[in-house]
């Protein structure tokens, strides 16, 4: 993989999350970037998991990516580390709910010049641009 040439997408542990993988394949062809996948999840998660895990990875393997999980209990950190650490070009999350954790915060924060691309459950795509870009939001087409 060519560092700095990488979309990432941020998933938690939850099945759900597919649609996170399936939109930064989408971003990541349009963008001509490889597809890197990160779960963070929690120093006290165990085995409840394994199942959701499992399928993410799989789906991250269908959608040519590789996927790498953490447990650490500052998600957002964890992160902002393996995209700088990846070369990440363009970071994919799924929408902040209530309450709000701050993660995608952090990452914009941390990571000024890198969008953020939040994916709802609807498959709307929100995007938070670099400085000085217009922001925009795009309707995903999802496909199962």
């Amino acid at each position: 993989m060519k560092k700095g040439n990488t979309t990432l997408v941020c998933v938690t542990g939850q099945r759900d999350c597919d649609r996170l993988i399936r939109a930064g394949r989408k971003i990541a062809d349009e963008t001509s970037t490889s597809l890197q996948v990160l779960c963070v999840q929690p120093t006290s998660a165990g085995d409840e998991s394994c199942e959701e895990l499992e399928y993410l990875r799989q789906t991250a393997r269908d959608a040519q990516a590789e996927m790498t999980v953490y447990f650490n209990d500052d998600a957002a950190l964890i992160a902002v580390g393996f995209a700088k650490q990846i070369g990440a070009v363009h970071i994919v999350t799924g929408m902040p709910e209530a309450p709000v954790n701050g993660f995608v915060e952090l990452i914009h924060k941390l990571l000024p010049k890198v969008p953020v691309s939040m994916v709802g459950k609807e498959g709307t795509i929100y995007n938070i641009c670099p400085t000085g870009k217009k922001q925009q939001t795009v309707k995903l087409a999802m496909q199962n």
